[in-house]
């Protein structure tokens, strides 16, 4: 069985990064591409409707890729500050009851 993750609580924003990092969106998704195809679908939905689905791996797969975008952007500024995060990380914690399993490597 995976080890267990808890989900940041709101306003923990220092967490919000690691936390995305306990998802391997490359991997769990089986290739780059797949996961930005992913990470798009969220994001399109969010700014068509406000709403971010009921799927938490889909969730924490787009997290990933924001955390991945924000690094490989030069991480300037703060990632709980990107408007999609604070609003995936919460809607993570509703859907999960408050823990994840880890999923940051394959096994």
């Amino acid at each position: 069985m995976a080890e267990q993750v808890r989900v940041p609580d709101d306003g923990a924003g220092s967490e919000f990064f690691s936390f995305a990092h306990t998802y391997n969106g490359y991997e769990l998704r089986g290739s780059f591409d797949a996961l930005a195809a992913t990470a798009r679908a969220v994001r399109e939905r969010w700014e068509r409707t406000g709403e971010l689905g009921d799927d938490v791996d889909e969730l924490r797969a787009c997290l990933f890729f924001e955390a991945r975008a924000f690094r490989h952007g030069g991480g300037y500024g703060r990632f709980d500050q990107r408007p999609i995060v604070p609003g995936l990380v919460a809607r993570i914690r509703s859907l999960s009851g408050g823990v994840v399993p880890d999923k940051s490597t394959i096994t």
